[in-house]
């Protein structure tokens, strides 16, 4: 497996994951000039806007997946919510957080963890 089709799989279960969990999915994949965003969602229980960073992987030999959201990508995240959230035509929720899905994939292509860390920038 590759590590775009890793990132896809990682993407459609954390996908399924905050729809289980009463979210409503916005947009996947959101792109603009200031970035990338895997998942861009509203936490119906909360009544917040929630920009999900998904990080997928197969072996920990890089660390935990979500090791990889570091200063620089956290900032790439912050900048193109904030494009999001100031281009945006619809009603969107007052309140915003930035959480990060790390799950851990199998030789299967099975998750044996999953962990979803809630607004990244208030911990």
């Amino acid at each position: 497996m590759n590590k775009k089709s890793i990132g896809n799989l990682g993407e459609i279960y954390a996908g399924k994951f905050l729809i289980s969990r009463n979210y409503k999915i916005l947009s996947r994949n959101f792109s603009c000039a200031m970035g990338e965003i895997d998942i861009i969602a509203v936490d119906l229980t909360d009544n917040e806007l929630v920009f999900v960073e998904v990080k997928a992987r197969t072996s920990d030999i890089f660390g935990e997946p979500e090791d990889a959201v570091d200063f620089r990508k956290r900032l790439k995240i912050l900048k193109t919510a904030l494009y999001f959230i100031n281009s945006a035509t619809g009603k969107l929720p007052f309140n915003w957080r930035v959480d990060v899905i790390s799950i851990k994939l199998g030789t299967l292509k099975e998750i044996t963890n999953l962990r979803h860390i809630k607004n990244i920038f208030n911990g």
